[in-house]
């Protein structure tokens, strides 16, 4: 069992209160917070996903993106979630009961040997430290399979005129003191390995939130070189 980290305890009480966990819970909560960008987030995931597909998330969602992706994979695909409040994991275990989804506390800074076609992080990288962060993604990208993909899902800059960029700003600086940070630098330079895969980025209401894909290259730069010059060779 993973006990919360203290980051958690101290930014988002969120996870520790039942009343207000089973409301945000709600779909149409989860629209309205999101200004409507969930559905179209969760269905853009889902186009990701083959059927069939070994599926892992971190971190339990609220709304309807969960039983959306088990419906993708659910006949002979598999999918996993780690999260590490407890509170979150028995009313998931409640909510998801007729489905056969593992979820399970488990804490992903730490490596796992299991890999997976697809693994989701849905806003889960602001919420974590720095060192915390790349340490998600590095064992993330480690445990996909050959050909899968990783899908990061978080929040980014908005353009300069949107409305609620700096009431953003000073609500992140308030109170999610980690998300800034996505703010100014793309996802993939929080972790190590990002020169190993190919990232893809997609933006959603005015840059409020980005979608960030990585797919493993097929060849590194350095093998790339080295045919080059075998077919210069010849």
């Amino acid at each position: 069992m993973n006990e919360l980290p203290p980051y958690m305890l101290l930014i988002n009480k969120t996870y520790n209160n039942r009343i207000l966990s089973g409301i945000l819970n709600d779909s149409r909560v989860v629209t309205l917070a999101s200004l409507g960008a969930s559905t179209k987030i969760t269905n853009d995931i889902l186009r990701s996903i083959t059927k069939n597909a070994h599926v892992l998330q971190i971190g339990l969602t609220f709304g309807n993106e969960i039983p959306a992706i088990y419906e993708k994979v659910q006949k002979n695909g598999k999918f996993d979630i780690f999260d590490v409040s407890e509170l979150q994991i028995e009313m998931a275990k409640d909510r998801y009961l007729d489905k056969d989804i593992c979820i399970m506390n488990y804490d992903a800074t730490l490596p796992w040997d299991e890999k997976y076609d697809v693994v989701i992080c849905y806003n889960l990288l602001h919420e974590v430290p720095l060192k915390s962060r790349q340490k998600i993604m590095d064992n993330v990208l480690d445990s996909l399979t050959n050909g899968g993909k990783a899908i990061f899902v978080d929040y980014a800059e908005p353009i300069w005129w949107h409305p609620l960029k700096y009431p953003l700003l000073w609500f992140n600086r308030l109170y999610r003191p980690f998300a800034e940070s996505l703010w100014h630098s793309p996802i993939e330079s929080f972790c190590s390995k990002k020169e190993e895969f190919r990232w893809h980025h997609t933006y959603y209401r005015g840059h409020m939130y980005q979608k960030t894909v990585a797919v493993r290259k097929i060849l590194n730069s350095e093998d790339v070189v080295k045919l080059t010059k075998m077919f210069r060779r010849k």
